[in-house]
């Protein structure tokens, strides 16, 4: 008989483990699909709890840990992303995309989770990283839905931001090209979605000098906008804000300011006079009034962008700064525009991806600034980066 005990016993013990794992694995299970109807009810916070037991669980199992994790992970990420965490939401997913990579990509959830990290990353600004997520998650859902779907007009769509965001107008243009067709047909010529790609279209038009194009596409999301949501409304004024950059950069300032003047009073009157899309609206209009050599205004008018932006510092803090450094240049006041150049490039540096173009630009007004300080040697060097920053655009674009 005691021969028998230790194999027995062995087995009794495997036995235990066995069902401590299926139980674990049940209750991840349960956790998750108790997370997804919480958050089907926009129950975010119910939701976070039941996915955060899901994770912990899926953390203790032996076998079956990789599936269990990744699915657990990638909805406790999207739901911080819709909690507006996305710092969290990052961690979670990164997680979750690790696991995906063990299982050689062969999961339920790839495509939606690459989906979703592209689009967390272009929150936190990491413009490179979203490219290179949005064009991964194009190739699947293209294999997956057809090349017209909805989802892959959506994946464009915030693929070209990313492209146009990173200095890549070129490339940008021929996908929101591409997207605004997919919108049209599934959701209508007048949708919120058209407008949205017509906007952003026209800034990367215009950033290239297509200004006629730019203006089409503007007047039409502008059309668009005014007869869904009326003619007062800030999504409105927005599309007149960029409208008026590129009257601006064709020396057609009186249109400009008429763009920005409207803008400006929907803004002042619909979101109050200190929010931070006031200020940006300030900005371009300091930028208007200094190129007619209306200093003093431009000066009120940047100063108050400043006070706006600066406090807590808004994602478009460097250029109001770049704003006030070329007034103060262009009024001969050259060390306080280097004060402000400094601080303006300084942020730049710190963040994860920036504008290829609109920095390179920056950098070239400073340096005519260090050029009138006669300080040669800084600005030969600025130069000299600038010449690499564009080299960097130049093999992004092949």
């Amino acid at each position: 008989m005691g021969q028998w005990i230790v194999p027995a016993t062995l087995v009794l013990i495997a036995a235990g483990v066995w069902f401590w794992q299926a139980q674990l694995w049940q209750q991840a299970q349960a956790g998750i699909r108790t997370a997804q109807a919480a958050e089907k009810e926009a129950r975010l916070d119910a939701a976070e709890k039941a996915c955060s037991q899901a994770v912990q669980r899926a953390n203790k199992l032996w076998w079956g840990r990789t599936p269990a994790l990744a699915v657990a992970r990638f909805h406790l990420a999207r739901i911080h992303f819709q909690q507006q965490r996305f710092e969290q939401a990052e961690q979670s997913a990164n997680i979750a995309f690790r696991q995906v990579q063990r299982l050689g990509g062969a999961s339920p959830i790839t495509t939606s989770l690459i989906c979703l990290m592209a689009q967390i990353w272009k929150k936190l600004d990491k413009d490179l990283s979203a490219n290179a997520f949005f064009q991964l998650a194009l190739k699947l859902l293209r294999a997956q839905e057809g090349g017209e779907s909805l989802k892959v007009g959506l994946a464009l769509h915030q693929f070209g931001v990313t492209l146009d965001r990173i200095g890549l107008p070129e490339k940008a243009i021929p996908v929101f090209e591409e997207c605004i067709p997919i919108f049209e047909k599934h959701l209508g010529p007048d949708h919120k979605e058209v407008a949205a790609a017509l906007l952003n279209l026209g800034k990367a038009q215009s950033r290239i000098d297509c200004f006629v194009g730019a203006e089409q596409s503007y007047r039409r999301a502008l059309a668009i906008r005014e007869a869904t949501l009326g003619s007062e409304d800030p999504e409105v004024a927005q599309v007149l804000n960029n409208l008026s950059v590129n009257y601006k950069r064709q020396d057609r300032f009186p249109e400009a300011l008429a763009c920005l003047s409207r803008a400006l009073a929907i803004r002042e009157t619909k979101l109050g006079p200190n929010h931070p899309d006031v200020g940006l609206i300030l900005n371009n209009l300091a930028n208007v009034l200094r190129l007619q050599k209306k200093y003093d205004e431009a000066e009120a008018a940047v100063t108050r962008a400043l006070a706006i932006l600066e406090n807590p510092p808004h994602k478009s803090l460097p250029t109001v700064l770049d704003c006030f450094a070329s007034l103060r240049a262009a009024q001969g006041r050259y060390e306080e525009a280097d004060q402000l150049y400094t601080r303006c490039i300084q942020i730049h540096e710190k963040r994860a991806s920036f504008n290829l173009i609109e920095f390179a630009e920056t950098c070239e007004r400073y340096a005519s600034v260090l050029y009138k300080l006669q300080k040669e040697k800084q600005a030969d060097a600025l130069l000299e980066h600038v010449g690499q920053i564009r080299g960097a655009r130049e093999k992004l674009l092949v």
